[in-house]
């Protein structure tokens, strides 16, 4: 009767398929955290400089109000 595979070297054969496995979805995951992080970095800097050249061109005026103080 032959022996089955040992389980050392069972284990020996499975771990680069897992570390490889593990290393692909981690690349994977970098670059839609990559991604996500790059666009929501670029959409919130340009709302920030609209914001600010809409603040510094416009031609709003504040009310003056009268001030009250207490006597």
């Amino acid at each position: 009767m032959k022996q089955g595979a040992q389980p050392s070297a069972v284990k020996s054969a499975f771990v680069p398929l897992v570390l490889l496995w593990l290393a692909a979805h981690a690349a994977i995951l970098a670059l839609i955290l990559g991604a996500k992080y790059l666009f929501t970095k670029t959409v919130l800097i340009a709302l920030l400089v609209m914001g600010s050249l809409a603040f510094l061109f416009s031609r709003f005026q504040a009310k003056p109000r009268r001030l009250f103080h207490s006597p």
